[in-house]
């Protein structure tokens, strides 16, 4: 017979027996629920950036200095960086005022009707080189047509601003931003139009500008699970990652990149009926999700009823605007054959807050990180030296034939240095850029040389003449606006033949192109001829055509009557005649050519 005390220890080792299965039994059900719960996050709230800084305090300082934090403010006196103090600008015969009383700012200019008026400004966009200003009228927000330049101080119409030839329109560019501007510039835009009406009655944004939920998803579950008790210690121990919030480097490839193509690759609805929803209801997509489950980014092929957008791509689908950085990438065989994406190089919590890149990645490393081969023996793939510019991957790969807000900005699609596509299509190659001196066929005899017959010119374009011209200075005159402009800053920025200064030649060619019915391509031959030349007569790419003529007329005098010095490089395939001017018949062709200019007029 157990005695009471050895039935008592036989009690208590049962129960503790039973209490610890049971706490197993507990501790593996919460485990495997842990690891099996993925909620639903698009039925999640949003609780706005600020919700994010006591648990993240690096990321959110980080991001309260960046341009996508101050995307999109409230007009007030911390925000408003434009000159309001009673300012004037005259463009078209318009003289637009710019005035503050207190705190409020206020711009009268000619409203969409054609009237002028008075508008006050309630939200400005843009932080970084140009801010532009919205007003409201009722329901609707407007994007004025009159902008700020940040980094060189002036007021300008926003015609000058955008990929399109002059236009009479001075309000041309007057847009309504509930339906526009409030998508990637805000996190969950709902435009809140009545579909019966057409009228914007409910529009709201979770957060104004760019913050922490437009790329990590709605965070009002994934504040209150780690705030809950035991579930940080829980989910550690269990060792899975958060599913309540949108890590996107832990996401795999398809939509890790998605989270930024969303915004950085410009877009339809899968099924375009789906637009008026959309202005109804707001965007769809939320971080984490498929993200062609609604949209499917615009190429060359894509078509709202008789609008094309193909002409915001080369010939051969090419980009050749930012904001299509998504598509460039999904052309890119490092990313459809190789794991890259855009968290690869970028690293929006620690990188330069200009290109949001660390250091090491605005190098060769972006590329040798996974082309290690490559950089074991650089010199022995690029056939120059180590240290020039011949050998940074960038500058053959990723040259700068994209145009967005009076940049060239780096393409996002990884190609080789063509020289025979570039004649064929006008979109410009890594060698000749960097050699803007040199010729087509030059570039090609080379890369035939080093890479094999498949850079070889096709035989229709070797018999060109265009061939054996120096192609920047073809393209510099080519029917494609964009190709201008790339040609344009190539010449006024040092390349594999030296500085800009040392490249006297290029002053006739960039003083014709001051003449560009394109702004853009005349704001980036001005800049490259400054450069260039050394020398500034105070020419205005927004001014009236008489003031610019008069401008060109003193800088071609200047370069008339300049002493030519013996020590000066002229390449041969530069066609200049022996008084270092542009032949008469070789003007009178390139100006044939730029009568055939592409219908290009893109204004966002």
């Amino acid at each position: 017979m157990v005695s009471k005390s050895a039935a008592l220890k036989i009690g208590v080792l049962l129960g503790c027996g039973l209490l610890s299965g049971l706490g197993w039994w507990v501790w593996q059900r919460q485990v495997d629920e842990l690891r099996t719960y993925a909620p639903d996050l698009s039925q999640v709230a949003y609780v706005g950036s600020e919700s994010c800084r006591a648990c993240h305090q690096d990321q959110f300082t980080h991001w309260s200095q960046s341009h996508h934090h101050k995307m999109t403010q409230p007009a007030n006196p911390e925000t408003v960086v434009g000159d309001f103090n009673n300012a004037t600008y005259t463009y078209q015969g318009v003289t637009s005022r710019m005035f503050r009383q207190g705190d409020e700012f206020f711009m009268e200019t000619l409203d969409p009707n054609g009237r002028m008026g008075v508008a006050k400004i309630v939200r400005t966009i843009g932080s970084r080189r140009f801010q532009q200003y919205v007003t409201q009228v009722g329901t609707t927000f407007y994007r004025l047509p009159i902008a700020w330049n940040i980094e060189k101080k002036y007021w300008f119409n926003l015609q000058g601003l955008f990929l399109h030839p002059d236009l009479p329109d001075f309000s041309h560019h007057t847009s309504v931003w509930n339906n526009n501007c409030i998508f990637c510039h805000n996190v969950k835009g709902r435009p809140g139009m009545d579909v019966k009406t057409g009228q914007f009655t409910n529009t709201r944004v979770e957060e104004l500008g760019i913050g922490c939920e437009a790329c990590h998803g709605p965070g009002k579950l994934h504040v209150e699970k780690n705030q809950a008790f035991g579930w940080t210690w829980l989910r550690r121990q269990v060792r899975v990652d958060d599913p309540t919030i949108v890590n996107q480097a832990k996401r795999d490839k398809r939509t890790n990149t998605q989270v930024c193509g969303h915004c950085h690759g410009q877009r339809l609805p899968v099924e375009i009926n789906n637009i008026r929803e959309i202005m109804a209801k707001g965007d769809p997509y939320t971080p984490g999700e498929d993200l062609s489950k609604y949209y499917r980014p615009l190429d060359i092929t894509a078509k709202v009823g008789d609008y094309s957008f193909a002409p915001r791509f080369y010939p051969d689908g090419t980009p050749r605007l930012t904001a299509y950085e998504y598509q460039g990438l999904l052309m890119s065989k490092c990313h459809t054959e190789g794991n890259m994406t855009c968290v690869s190089c970028h690293d929006v919590h620690k990188g330069r807050q200009q290109s949001l890149m660390q250091d090491e990645m605005r190098g060769n490393k972006s590329c040798t990180q996974c082309h290690a081969s490559i950089a074991a023996n650089l010199e022995a793939h690029t056939h120059h030296r180590a240290d020039s510019s011949g050998s940074a991957c960038y500058e053959c790969h990723r040259p700068r034939i994209s145009f967005g807000l009076l940049t060239a900005k780096r393409t996002h699609r990884i190609l080789n240095p063509e020289p025979d596509k570039s004649l064929s299509t006008n979109m410009p190659n890594g060698c000749n850029m960097c050699h803007p001196g040199e010729s087509a066929d030059w570039a090609a005899r080379y890369m035939t040389q080093w890479y094999g017959p498949r850079y070889a010119l096709s035989a229709a374009n070797a018999a060109r003449p265009e061939a054996r011209i120096a192609e920047i200075v073809r393209e510099l005159f080519s029917p494609d606006p964009s190709a201008r402009i790339t040609a344009a800053w190539a010449l006024g920025t040092s390349g594999a033949d030296g500085r800009a200064r040392e490249r006297q030649w290029a002053i006739p060619f960039l003083i014709e192109a001051l003449r560009d019915r394109y702004p853009a391509v005349r704001y980036f031959a001005y800049d490259a001829l400054r450069s260039v030349s050394g020398e500034d007569f105070g020419f205005f790419y927004l001014a009236d055509e008489r003031d610019r003529e008069a401008v060109i007329a003193r800088y071609a005098a200047w370069w008339r009557d300049l002493p030519k010095g013996a020590d000066w490089v002229r390449p041969a395939s530069v066609p200049l005649d022996a008084n270092w001017q542009i032949p008469a018949a070789r003007l009178t062709a390139f100006r044939a050519e730029l009568g055939k200019t592409e219908a290009i007029d893109i204004g966002e």
